[in-house]
Order: structure tokens, then sequence, then C-alpha cells
């Protein structure tokens, strides 16, 4: 699975924080599609309880609202990864 994120207007903190808060209102009001929109959720809230922000916007500008923004939150053998729309990898940084 593969979660779209725009980081251009925001850094990736506040532009997951923004998807989940969608995804949770959007879960409640919606009557299909439930499990997809169950798993992104979870996705976003092991980021946003496990990356280490700070850290992952000093040592990647384009995840600090800088430059194009596109990135995407993915999952690969239980880790998280992101990926920028250039193909770069980010590795997980997660919080101590």
């Amino acid at each position: 699975m593969q979660i779209n994120l725009d980081c251009s207007q925001h850094c990736l903190e506040t532009a997951t924080r923004r998807l989940y808060n969608k995804l949770i209102s959007q879960y409640f009001k919606s009557k299909e599609n439930k499990g997809l929109i169950e798993t992104q959720i979870e996705m976003l809230k092991k980021s946003l309880e496990s990356f280490d922000f700070p850290k992952l916007r000093s040592t990647y500008p384009e995840l600090a609202g800088h430059g194009s923004g596109k990135v995407a939150l993915s999952e690969k053998n239980d880790s998280l990864i992101l990926l920028t729309d250039r193909g770069k990898i980010i590795p997980f940084i997660h919080t101590a």
C-alpha cells in the first residue's frame, strides 16, 4: 500500500496529521471502503507515533515543505518508508 502526501505547502508531519484527521472523519461518514480507510489510518498512525519528524525535516528539506513536496508513505516488510517523487527512498528514522 502507498499513501501519497503533499509536502509542498506543509512539512511531512503536518501533511500526515491532516490526512490522518481527514480519513478518520471519512471513516465515520462512509459506508464503503472501510477496510482500505482503516489500513491507511493505521499506516498514518504508525508514522505519527514513530517517525522522528524534526530529524527528517532537518535531513531532508523536501520533507520540510520545500521543493516539489510529493512524497509517498509505503510499507515494506512491516517497516514504513518514504519515497520522493524522484524515486529517492528515505530510510525510516524513528524516535528514540
